[in-house]
């Protein structure tokens, strides 16, 4: 017998509003969970690094250090592992 597990691509918000009202307070990236060796990681325009993640186990919430993040974009690359390519883009604090 063989067990195959079909793994569903990620699905990456490209914005949050983590201002504490409860809906979409955290950039919640759904399905990505299912990579156990995943790492995530988030840049400012100037290429510097604000969060970082292995496993992502907990959402990000906007914060850097204990500090919101001023409203803008930012640039992030997800590395789910299991042999898929990397997925990049923006994402905007709202």
């Amino acid at each position: 017998m063989v067990f195959i597990k079909v793994l569903k691509e990620p699905t990456i918000p490209n914005t949050f509003t983590p201002n504490g009202d409860g809906i979409h307070d955290f950039w919640d990236i759904k399905y990505l969970n299912q990579y156990l060796q995943n790492r995530v990681q988030v840049f400012t325009r100037s290429g510097k690094l604000v969060f970082e993640s292995k496993g992502y186990t907990k959402p990000w919430d906007g914060n850097v250090n204990g500090k919101m993040l001023p409203f803008d974009t930012y640039y992030y690359v997800i590395e789910p592992g299991n042999g898929r390519k990397p997925f990049t883009g923006y994402v905007t604090i709202v």
